[in-house]
């Protein structure tokens, strides 16, 4: 009959239905008045009465107890370095299930739910490893263990701050994995002050007074002062790059200036004849026959010359070698282009100079 009660018992706790417990304790009440008669009838024949219905309280107290326990433990699945786990726990928080179950967190593990939450049945916990990523920076390197987290968020456990214009690489949104690095670069700037000399510029003027190949120095030159504004850019200490971002002139540099000749010179009958222009002609000549006045108005007489104004302008004044000084006075039909018509007094010298090729200087 104790067999039977503790069987029913026990079905109970797991059904978890009163209706049952209150059909156990029926029995355990009729045992109990069937003991209660017994006693009226003398001790030591209800004494065996006694003892089983202690027994079967007994058993009943530890049936429930353990069926209780049972009950309560609550399923939960356990996500870790790569597997899952099922555990079942009475304790209150995840931190605490996971130690029960064997689950060792470090400080810088994730736990998803937070270990301080309550554990319910059939939840589902995450267990994520921190793993090491580098930051170099100041000259230093810093090893941070974190979870997949962004750049920035590791910038701020390595407690670094960062200034406007300092470059981080990766960039503050990447995402960072199991040995990342990290750089971040200082960058910095100022602004300085430079005095620089402005050269002498040269300045040539032609000079007709002096001989080609003569220069004089018309004036001595002398150098100016100017000041720049200058950025100038560092990284890590280190500059890189410099930049003028304004320039202005103190003093201004006063330029050399250097006449030089533009006149040449010739030695005839021992004399320089300076001239300006030569040329390589074809000459004739012509005589009294041809008229007594020169296409400009002048009488006709030695040292004048027939030119193509175009080449020698009228009333130049030049030197014809083999001929001597002479005017661009007249003009003629057939004197065309680099062609003179040179004037003798007598046609046999005239004869005499025939055709020859000739130079021709045009003097200043």
């Amino acid at each position: 009959m104790v067999c039977n009660i503790i069987t029913t018992a026990f079905h109970c706790q797991l059904c978890r239905t009163s209706k049952d417990v209150r059909h156990i304790m029926g029995r355990l009440g009729e045992r109990w008045l069937k003991v209660k008669e017994q006693e009226k009838k003398g001790w030591r024949k209800s004494r065996p009465v006694y003892i089983s219905v202690i027994a079967l309280v007994v058993v009943f107290i530890g049936v429930y107890g353990f069926a209780t326990i049972s009950m309560a433990r609550q399923e939960m699945k356990i996500q870790v370095d790569g597997k899952v786990l099922h555990h079942k726990t009475l304790k209150r928080t995840v931190g605490e299930a996971l130690t029960e179950a064997g689950v060792q967190v470090n400080s810088c593990d994730k736990v998803n739910p937070d270990a301080d939450e309550m554990v319910k049945d059939g939840m589902l916990v995450v267990v994520e490893r921190a793993f090491p990523v580098y930051v170099v920076a100041d000259g230093s390197v810093k090893t941070i263990h974190t979870t997949r987290t962004s750049v920035r968020d590791v910038i701020e456990l390595a407690s670094l701050s960062l200034e406007e214009k300092d470059k981080v690489t990766p960039s503050l949104d990447s995402m960072v994995g199991p040995g990342s690095e990290i750089r971040v670069v200082r960058v910095t700037e100022e602004t300085i002050k430079e005095q620089f000399s402005i050269p002498v510029a040269g300045e040539r003027k032609p000079d007709s007074s002096l001989v080609k190949g003569q220069q004089r120095v018309v004036r001595e030159g002398s150098p100016g002062e100017g000041e720049r504004k200058i950025k100038v850019v560092y990284e890590d200490g280190k500059e890189v790059s410099r930049k003028t971002i304004m320039e202005q002139v103190l003093r201004p540099a006063v330029s050399r200036v250097v006449a030089y000749g533009t006149t040449s010179s010739i030695s005839r009958g021992g004399n320089n004849i300076r001239y300006r222009k030569s040329l390589q002609v074809m000459s004739t000549a012509y005589g009294p026959s041809a008229g007594s006045f020169t296409a400009t108005g002048h009488r006709v007489a030695r040292g004048i010359v027939a030119v193509d104004p175009r080449v020698i302008p009228l009333g130049s004044r030049v030197y014809v070698d083999g001929y001597g000084h002479a005017r661009a006075l007249d003009v003629g039909g057939a004197i065309k282009g680099n062609r003179i018509d040179v004037f003798f007094p007598s046609e046999a010298d005239c004869r005499r100079w025939g055709v020859r090729s000739v130079k021709v200087y045009i003097l200043d």
